[in-house]
Order: C-alpha cells, then structure tokens, then sequence
C-alpha cells in the first residue's frame, strides 16, 4: 500500500493508492478533489487490466453518506 499526497491534474490530490491484487501495479485509488485534507474520489481497476472500472465521488453538501457510482457497476455486476 502506498500513502502519496501527490498531485494530480485538476488541482487533485492522492491521498493514498494501493494495489490490492499482488501485481505491483496500483489499482485502487483515493483522490481529494477539493483539497480539504479528506478523500470525495474513489476509483478502482476490479479488473487488473490497468484501467479504472469504478468511480465514486461523494456528495460536497453530505459527505460520505451520499456516494454515488458515477462510472462502472459499483463492483456488482449485472446479471446477464
């Protein structure tokens, strides 16, 4: 696990990245969009195929009781 506050496009900032899967590669990432100190962004690579399958950002006005799934299938996929 790597904890980073790296910045990123945007004015972003990485709070933390880690891979979760043992392939060396980061595939779960916390981003702080708004520079408060607290992570609002959320993207996950549940694939392993090096690109981001899931984002979630939090609501500004309600904090983490308000997530919203706004890229991928929340990690539940739809029964075909």
């Amino acid at each position: 696990m790597t904890h980073e506050t790296s910045e990123t496009p945007g004015e972003e900032h990485l709070l933390l990245s880690a891979d979760t899967n043992g392939d060396g590669k980061a595939d779960v990432w916390m981003v702080d969009t708004t520079g408060d100190g607290k992570a609002d962004l959320y993207q996950f690579d549940t694939t392993g195929d090096g690109t981001v399958d899931v984002t979630i950002v939090e609501d500004p006005d309600h904090g983490e009781a308000a997530r919203t799934v706004v890229e991928g299938d929340g990690g539940h996929p739809v029964p075909s």
